[in-house]
C-alpha cells in the first residue's frame, strides 16, 4: 500500500460506550487556517525544580503546573522532515510562555529512528520526542508515565479518547492503560473527495449520512454516464475505501484492536465479510473504471482531476498535488457512517503527540509544553502546516457540509470523526504480511477471482500467521 502516514508504533484505540445510535459530541471545534496540505508525523521529579540529581523518574506522582513563569530551555528532538512544522510549535509555545525556551535537535529523517534510543537512555537525553518504538522505549524505561500530569491537565477531558488512546500502554499492548504520548489532535483527514460540477450533475446537495445514500448517489452517476469512484489498484489504492468500509461496519475500535495487535482481535467477523461484500458489490455495479487493477496512483491523480469519476476514497495529503491545477472544483467530506446517525470513522495519524523522555531534567516544563498542544495556538500551527486539528473552545463540532472552503470541509469532517472517537488506523499495517496480502487480495477482488468470505479468511490467516513469527 502506498500513500498513507506511515504509523508510529504498534497502537489501538480506547473503548467509548455511549447510547446506541447516538453521536457522541465533545466540547471540540475544528480551527480553520491555510489550505495547503502536507503529505506526511521547571521539574522533573516529583514536586521539585529541577531532577539533575536523578538519572531517570520515569514515573512522576507529584507534578507541578504552575511553571509557566519560570524560566528554562527544553529540548525537542526532532526528525528533519518535520522541522519546520515543530519549529513553529516552539515558537508558538515561546509566545505564549516566552520565559521557556524550546531548542530543536534535528536527525535527518532516515536516522531518526534508528539513534532515538540511544539518545533516549544518554545522560544528555532531550526533554520532547515523538518516539517510533512506543512499546520498546516504555519497556526501556526511556519514556515518562504522563498519568499524574494527564489527571493534573485534564486531558482526558480535553481530547477525543482515540486520539489518547494510541499512547496508553498497557502490559506490553497498546490502547489502553497508563498514559505515555499525549498532545492535541491533529492529522490527515482520509475521506470522500467529490468533483463539484459532476455532484452537480447527479443531484448531490448535502454530505450522505449514510453509506446507502452514498450508493445512491453513486447509482445515480452510473446512470449518466459518470464513473462514480476514480481509484488505483495497481498499488492496491482500493484499501483506503477498504479501510473506511471496515471502520464503518466494524466500528474503530474494532478495527483499530487488529492492527495494534490486541489479544483476541480477528478480521474474520460478519461485520468485516459485510464491508468486503459491500465492496465487491460496488465493483460489480461498474462504479470503478474496468482497468482500475491497471491504474496506479499517479494516473489516478490525473483521472480525478481530469473530471472522469465523481469519487475520490482518499487522504487530505493529495490537496497539495492535486490543487495545482484543480483547486477550487472539487471538495471533500468524511466516510458517511454505515446507518444514518451512527458513528463516524476514519484512519488518521496524530502528530500533536508527544512523549517526555524519562531522563528529561525539566519534566514540569515539558508537561505544560504536551498541554499547550491542546490549545487552539497549537491547532493552527497544525493546520497551517496542512493537518486537520482540533481544540477545546466551543460546544460542539462543526457538521460536514457541502459548502464552505475546502479547509473548513476537512477541519469539519475531521472533528465529526474525533467527537465519535472514531479515528482508526490502516489494515494493512497490522503487519507487512498484511500489507502485501490485501494488495493482492483487492486485485483479485476486483477482477473477480476471489470471493469476500475467501478473501476475509485469507487476510485473517495471513495476520494470525504474522503474529506468530513475530
Amino acid at each position: 500500500m502506498l500513500e498513507h502516514p506511515t504509523p508510529s508504533p504498534a497502537r489501538t484505540t480506547a473503548r467509548v460506550t455511549g447510547i446506541p445510535g447516538k453521536r457522541l459530541r465533545p466540547a471540540l471545534a475544528a480551527v480553520a487556517a491555510g489550505s495547503a496540505l502536507v503529505t506526511l508525523a521547571a521539574c522533573s521529579a516529583p514536586g521539585s525544580g529541577s531532577d539533575s540529581g536523578a538519572s531517570a523518574n520515569a514515573t512522576p506522582t507529584a507534578v507541578n503546573t504552575a511553571v509557566g513563569d519560570t524560566p528554562a530551555t527544553l529540548t525537542l528532538f526532532s526528525a528533519a522532515g518535520l522541522q519546520k512544522y515543530e519549529q513553529g510549535l516552539a515558537d508558538a509555545f515561546q509566545a505564549k510562555y516566552p520565559k521557556i525556551k524550546v531548542k530543536l535537535r534535528v536527525e535527518a529523517d532516515n536516522n531518526y529512528n534508528t539513534v532515538l534510543p540511544r539518545v533516549l537512555a544518554s545522560d544528555s537525553a532531550p526533554d520532547i520526542v515523538q518516539p517510533y518504538d512506543l512499546l520498546g522505549s516504555v519497556k526501556d524505561n526511556l519514556l515518562t508515565n504522563l498519568d499524574a500530569y494527564n489527571k493534573a491537565y485534564g486531558w482526558s477531558e480535553k481530547v477525543p479518547a482515540s486520539a489518547l488512546a494510541p499512547g496508553r500502554v498497557s502490559m506490553g499492548v497498546i490502547g489502553g492503560g497508563s498514559l505515555y504520548q499525549a498532545g492535541g489532535s491533529a492529522g490527515p483527514l482520509v475521506g470522500v473527495f467529490y468533483n463539484k460540477e459532476l455532484a452537480a450533475k447527479v443531484g448531490m446537495k448535502t454530505v450522505p449520512s449514510s453509506i446507502a445514500e452514498l450508493e445512491s448517489v453513486m447509482a445515480k452517476a452510473k446512470k449518466q454516464g459518470i464513473t462514480p469512484i476514480v481509484a488505483s489498484n495497481q498499488d492496491g489504492l482500493i484499501g483506503h475505501l477498504y479501510n473506511l468500509l471496515l471502520g464503518d461496519y466494524m466500528g474503530a475500535d474494532k478495527l483499530s484492536d487488529i492492527v495494534y495487535h490486541q489479544p483476541d482481535a480477528t478480521l474474520d467477523t460478519p461485520e468485516a465479510l459485510k464491508a468486503t461484500k459491500t465492496l465487491q458489490k460496488w465493483i460489480k455495479a461498474g462504479y470503478f473504471a474496468s482497468d482500475v487493477n491497471a491504474i496506479n496512483q499517479e494516473a489516478s491523480y490525473g483521472q480525478f482531476t481530469g473530471g472522469r469519476g465523481l469519487f475520490f476514497f482518499q487522504g487530505s495529503w493529495i490537496v497539495q498535488t492535486i490543487d495545482k491545477n484543480f483547486k477550487g472544483r472539487y471538495g471533500v467530506f468524511p466516510m458517511p457512517p454505515a446507518t444514518e446517525g451512527g458513528p463516524y470513522a476514519g484512519m488518521t495519524s496524530n502528530t500533536l503527540a508527544f512523549s517526555i523522555a524519562s531522563r528529561s531534567k525539566n519534566k514540569d516544563a515539558a508537561a505544560l509544553f504536551l498541554d499547550f498542544l491542546t490549545t487552539p495556538e497549537a491547532a493552527k500551527v497544525a493546520v497551517d502546516s496542512g493537518y486537520a486539528a482540533l481544540a477545546s473552545e466551543a460546544d460542539k463540532a462543526a457538521e460536514p457540509s457541502l459548502s464552505g472552503t475546502l479547509t473548513e470541509q476537512i477541519q469539519a469532517g475531521y472533528a465529526a470523526i474525533a467527537a465519535d472517537n472514531g479515528f482508526d488506523s490502516w489494515l494493512q499495517n497490522a503487519a507487512p504480511e498484511v500489507n502485501t496480502k490485501l494488495t493482492q487480495q483487492l486485485q483479485l477482488l476486483v477482477s473477480g477471482k476471489v470471493e469476500p468470505d475467501a478473501m476475509v479468511k485469507t487476510l485473517q490467516t495471513t495476520y494470525a500467521d504474522a503474529l506468530k513469527s513475530s
